[in-house]
């Protein structure tokens, strides 16, 4: 299997996992890729990406794997598709992998929270709950964030102080970090807008999968 890490960032984090994938398949027709198409009916090119990300959510060093027909040149291949990506698409790497993403259990995120309210979300995310609901196929359920999330804060200069949140992110269990802010929004009547990127992602030992 072809592994391939790209970004989704600027006005791109705010288009849908389908749109991506429309996009991607785009970019590899443009780049000349020798992707392997499905068969049947309907042929479409072979993708299969790590997770989703939520809307808004940047992603700095997403997954994507594809099957090639021809013995792959990456160094080119990777030069084709940064050539032929639009703006917020980005590629950073290409390699042979066979792990799969199954083996993925969490995800980082980075959350970049304005001065003016890193110690309110501090006192927030120190608390002993963090009540939130999350949508499931059936109905809404209630959850304690607390729980699901480890939450720290990194750094805070003048401007702004940066968060990690560490969530499941795998196929059995996936927890948003949209559903911190919203809860956080819900608790203070606070609704600004966090800066919120996935920056890697775990497996079952907490390590970073590759």
């Amino acid at each position: 299997m072809t592994r391939i890490v790209f970004s989704k960032t600027g006005y791109a984090k705010y288009i849908s996992h389908l749109d991506l994938t429309r996009c991607m398949a785009r970019i590899m027709a443009r780049a000349e890729i020798p992707i392997w198409y499905t068969q049947g009916f309907n042929p479409h090119p072979y993708m299969v990406f790590s997770a989703a990300l939520p809307i808004g959510v940047c992603g700095e060093r997403e997954l994507l794997d594809i099957k090639l027909v021809d013995p792959p040149e990456y160094a080119v291949l990777l030069d084709r598709m940064i050539k032929n990506s639009p703006d917020g698409i980005s590629f950073s790497d290409i390699y042979d992998s066979d792990l799969d993403f199954k083996y993925i259990e969490k995800a980082v995120y980075v959350l970049t929270v304005p001065t003016d309210l890193s110690e309110i979300f501090e006192e927030f995310a120190s608390g002993p709950t963090i009540p939130a609901s999350k949508k499931t196929k059936s109905g809404e359920i209630k959850i304690d964030l607390k729980e699901e999330m480890q939450i720290r804060k990194t750094r805070e200069d003048k401007d702004s102080a940066v968060f990690e949140v560490i969530a499941p992110c795998g196929n059995e269990r996936n927890i948003s970090p949209t559903l911190l802010t919203a809860a956080f929004a819900e608790k203070t009547g606070n609704s600004s807008v966090f800066d919120i990127a996935r920056t890697a992602f775990l497996d079952g030992k907490s390590n970073i999968f590759r």
